[in-house]
């Protein structure tokens, strides 16, 4: 027997099978990974109809949704999928098309500065320790989740929804951190929420793995995914528009900025993929058309600081085979990609001389000279969701400028290089976004310049004077356009930029002395 779907319908769960009948046994677990399997929830006997085996999707106030799904018929256990991988349209309460906006450029900001841009979409970033709380009171805001009460904090809540209604459409960046993002500190939180193998001796490690190994760290998780899904699904989009969710940040540098302790790669990825599909499955339920993505830096075939941690810094290339694989085994489910293809050396915005990256399967990094690569890894046929190719974020990305006697250079190559990286995200085919990180320069992001505006501190916004690169976001989408490209164009180079906009792509790995026509050989 194989069990090739499982449907969550509003009052069932139902197991596809093309071909088994007789009698089963269905054994229902937690959804918990590591060492130690789920624990058994339920052993139910259920007959098998017309190639369905239905089981009630509430037990008491205990949702089903969430769980994993073992089949045994004669003592011998089925193979196929284990989790929901489909949800019936007479669940969640929008079942629109995903909601894309016009214009792929996207921004992070004060409202009135996206308005100006013409900023339709942004990616705002939500903190578990930062909204969450486990104490009740005035300033909590009570959630059942799975059959528990959970609490969010009133205010956090509210400057959030002041976020997500700048934009019409946003996509959440969504982490935990147990230090940064107004975190509160609290330790009854923090334990249940922070993974177990967070190294908090660490001071880079900057945010925490979602933990998937524990009941109660899964289930709060789930209950802080859910209630913003929930809340910004709203057919009147009260309190702003979600269309999907970023899970943790650049998760291939997880020793920094997804800490699970030192884990090989397989593991960690096993855990992560799990976090995705209960994000898919918490927010599917409220938004058919939500998707979620997983988060990579440029480090694509090579990894990021010392390579001699493997269970410290992973490829990117390698994680998304272990999530087409682990998602593969258990069900597939609509995840997606967000990247970043930051400069190979982020202090110099001229992108268009990197010598790491090259135009094959085996590039060490993928920047914005190389981001079609990532289109085309992705649409082959083993990474297709139902025969369509994964959908890309370019989530967080950037052009420094630096200080000093290089300001007007740098800052002139900035103007150049939004423009070329733009044009060859549009033209790419899966692209949904082009985020430039960041709105305003940040006085405490490691020495980096990567506002469009330079940072005011008195200022109530703290939105200084526009650098030149604003000319070039204003432009992009408008009638402005064509004197943007024609200005970049000659600042760069004609060949060279008309080359990087149409790059003649290797569909495959180099060869084996490791030369190739268009990069480094």
């Amino acid at each position: 027997m194989k069990i090739s779907k499982i449907e969550a319908t509003r009052e069932s769960i139902r197991l596809h099978t093309p071909d088994g009948d007789g009698d089963v046994t269905v054994r229902e677990s937690a959804a918990t990974i590591g060492e130690k399997a789920g624990r058994t929830l339920a052993m139910l006997p259920l007959p098998v109809e017309s190639g369905t085996v239905s089981l009630p999707r509430f037990d008491g106030a205990r949702d089903r949704i969430y769980s994993r799904f073992t089949v045994f018929q004669a003592n011998e256990e089925a193979k196929g999928v284990r989790y929901v991988t489909d949800i019936a349209d007479d669940v969640p309460e929008d079942t629109s098309p995903y909601p894309q906006p016009p214009t792929i450029k996207t921004l992070t900001g004060p409202a009135r500065v996206l308005k100006e841009l013409g900023i339709r979409q942004s990616r705002p970033d939500v903190s578990l320790p930062g909204l969450m709380t486990m104490s009740p009171g005035e300033n909590a805001i009570p959630y059942r989740f799975n059959g528990r009460t959970y609490y969010f904090i009133r205010s956090a809540v509210e400057a959030l929804d002041k976020q997500m209604l700048s934009a019409p459409v946003n996509t959440m960046i969504l982490l935990n951190s147990p230090r940064l993002f107004g975190a509160t500190g609290e330790k009854a939180l923090l334990d249940a929420c922070i993974h177990p193998r967070y190294d908090w001796n660490c001071p880079n490690a900057f945010i925490s793995a979602f933990d998937m190994e524990t009941e109660e760290g899964q289930n709060c998780y789930g209950a802080f995914v859910e209630f913003l899904v929930e809340r910004y699904s709203r057919p009147d989009k009260k309190y702003g528009c979600a269309a999907g969710a970023v899970i943790s940040n650049e998760v291939n540098s997880q020793y920094v900025w997804g800490n699970a302790g030192e884990m090989p790669v397989e593991q960690y990825v096993r855990e992560y993929t799990q976090a995705m599909r209960l994000a898919w499955i918490c927010g599917a339920k409220h938004r058919k058309s939500f998707r979620v993505y997983v988060s990579l830096d440029q480090f694509w075939h090579g990894t990021n600081f010392d390579a001699s941690s493997p269970g410290r810094y992973y490829s990117g290339r390698r994680v998304l085979d272990l999530i087409r694989q682990y998602a593969a085994e258990d069900g597939d489910f609509n995840w997606n990609v967000a990247f970043h293809p930051y400069p190979e050396d982020l202090r110099w915005p001229d992108f268009w001389h990197d010598r790491t990256p090259d135009f094959t399967f085996s590039t060490p990094k993928i920047t914005f000279k190389n981001m079609e690569v990532l289109e085309a890894y992705l649409s082959q046929p083993d990474f297709l969701y139902r025969g369509k190719p994964r959908r890309i974020l370019f989530s967080e990305q950037g052009f420094n400028s630096q200080n000093g006697k290089l300001k007007d250079l740098t800052e002139k190559m900035a103007e150049a290089g939004y423009v070329l990286a733009y044009l060859k995200a549009r033209k790419m085919k899966t692209v949904d976004m082009f985020t430039h990180h960041a709105c305003i320069d940040n006085p405490h992001e490691f020495g980096l310049n990567l506002g469009i505006f330079r940072y005011d501190a008195s200022l109530p916004d703290h939105v200084g004077e526009k650098k030149p690169i604003y000319a070039s976001v204003a432009a992009m989408d408008t009638e402005k356009e064509p004197e943007a490209v024609r200005k970049a164009r000659a600042f760069i180079g004609e060949d060279l930029f008309d080359y990087l906009l149409d790059p003649p792509l290797v569909h495959g790995d180099r060869d084996a002395s490791g030369d190739n026509e268009f990069g480094n050989g």
